[in-house]
């Protein structure tokens, strides 16, 4: 069936396939931001990642069915993910994605609307609309844009020349609530002098599981605060439940005395605390992580420190909002993903001179932290 021989207000379902991480999550946003833009009758269903449930709270989405996908087998996790498709009714399923047996899935869903990534002989034959996926190898745009695509795809096939896509590509999260407002204001008040730069040094247990290393020394993070709190801004430190041991640290080579320095650490009880936290301050310093997404979805300044990622893939081209700090003139790097899986014996990708990060917070800090049209 031919999406343009469909009326855009007989799609009353849509459900939507994209497994990963927090940060996966936020960077699928605009496809259905977009999509609940142009279809407001739908009903949303996201599928997700059960570690991810919680990025329900920032999405614009009717709907989250999280499934088990660590340590469940490719097989099981497609035939749950089928039985509920099946039972879903639903007019329409937007799946991300490269592996061959997702356009064999939507099909066998029975679903309608199927719209995935081109990726061959196989996509072209069951899916209704495909959307342009580059090889792997020249992958280099932001990765919200990729994801975006899905949407564009589907939507002109819909409406045809009436359809305008979203420009820039961004993701825009729902705003914490106003009691969540007020408590950041009360602890990152308005009125110290100095500018007020919120740390949040941590990454997800999972990824220093797999020997995916995306984290900065604690030293050096002690070093930058320090050096911070000395140029005389308020330096606010966060972090979730797996940076306990990365605080301890942190607090541990930390001067005894150090005007300006507040620790917040377990302070934050989800990440809509969190985001009001990065909206209060002026600038959030962090690593390639789940707050490094939160930041742009809210459109704050932010100095994110990548080691054997691509900060082309993960932050918005071209916007002097979003900083990356990188070890500069080294050749390997970035390495994950397109050429290794995990992180190499040395890693000196992670050893980002405390000086460019601080030079980074200097050019962030005089960005107007607008909101993008």
């Amino acid at each position: 069936m031919g999406n343009r021989r469909l009326k855009a207000d007989a799609l009353k379902r849509i459900a939507f396939i994209n497994f990963g991480g927090i940060g996966d999550e936020i960077l699928f946003a605009p496809v259905i931001e977009e999509i609940k833009k142009h279809l407001p009758q739908a009903h949303c269903t996201l599928f997700l990642e059960r570690r991810s449930q919680s990025v329900k709270d920032l999405l614009t989405i009717d709907e989250v069915i999280p499934l088990q996908v660590q340590g469940q087998s490719r097989q099981s996790l497609f035939a749950e993910l089928w039985n509920r498709l099946r039972k879903g009714n639903f007019d329409a399923v937007i799946s991300s994605g490269s592996s061959p047996f997702i356009p064999i899935l939507l099909f066998a869903s029975g679903i309608p609307v199927r719209v995935g990534f081109q990726t061959g002989a196989v996509s072209r034959a069951l899916l209704t609309t495909e959307a342009p996926l580059a090889p792997k190898h020249d992958r280099k745009g932001y990765a919200a844009e990729m994801y975006f695509a899905l949407a564009s795809s589907f939507l002109k096939a819909l409406l045809g020349d009436a359809y305008q896509p979203m420009r820039p590509v961004l993701p825009h999260l729902k705003p914490p609530s106003e009691a969540d407002r007020q408590w950041a204001a009360s602890v990152i008040p308005s009125h110290p002098p100095g500018s007020k730069i919120l740390i949040h040094p941590g990454v997800s247990a999972i990824s220093v599981q797999k020997n995916i290393l995306k984290g900065w020394p604690p030293i050096r993070w002690a070093e930058c605060i320090t050096q911070l709190c000395q140029q005389g801004h308020q330096v606010y430190l966060a972090g979730g439940p797996d940076d306990a041991e990365t605080i301890d640290q942190i607090q541990k080579s930390l001067p005894a005395t150090l005007h300006g320095f507040h620790n917040l650490y377990g302070q934050t009880k989800n990440l809509l605390q969190l985001g009001a936290l990065v909206l209060a301050a002026d600038v959030l310093v962090c690593v390639d992580s789940s707050p490094m997404h939160l930041a742009v979805g809210y459109q704050k300044p932010l100095v994110a420190l990548f080691g054997p990622t691509d900060e082309r893939k993960l932050l918005p081209a071209h916007d002097a909002r979003f900083q990356a700090a990188t070890v500069e003139n080294l050749s390997c790097r970035p390495c994950l993903w397109d050429v290794r899986n995990d992180n190499c014996a040395t890693s000196e990708c992670l050893q980002v001179p405390v000086s460019q990060v601080l030079a980074k917070v200097r050019q962030a800090l005089e960005v107007t932290a607008s909101p993008a049209v």
